[in-house]
């Protein structure tokens, strides 16, 4: 995929990537919100991941580690969840009804450093 996106790209130009990638705390709870069970979870190492973008053939310019604002984000969520009735239109709309559970183990994967959320920007 990443090969693709830089051979559509002038040179110079920028990519942008969001990921949820293998952390150093241990494996991964589940179920979480990309998958219900290990077998179909596929998340790099961010080794893996700059090995792969680089491997594309772009520069990286920059990695922004945001495991704890997501962390932070998603404990807020799970707050709200608890403290009344559910908006019309939630995550459960297209998780499923396991999406609080989901929403657990993912504060707890991104607090124990299961997982970590980093971005990278890139230029082709």
């Amino acid at each position: 995929m990443y090969a693709e996106a830089r051979r559509v790209l002038k040179p110079g130009g920028r990519f942008g990537v969001y990921d949820v990638l293998q952390g150093e705390g241990g494996d991964i709870l589940f179920p979480v919100p990309w998958a219900r069970e290990p077998s179909i979870s596929h998340v790099a190492t961010p080794d893996a991941m700059q090995a792969l973008l680089s491997g594309a053939g772009f520069k990286i310019l920059s990695v922004v580690d945001s495991t704890e604002e997501s962390a932070r984000w998603f404990e807020a969520m799970a707050e709200r969840m608890s403290k009344g009735p559910a908006p019309p239109l939630t995550f459960r709309t297209f998780l499923g009804d396991d999406f609080q559970e989901m929403t657990r183990n993912q504060v707890r994967n991104l607090l124990e450093r299961r997982i970590r959320t980093v971005s990278y920007i890139c230029e082709a």
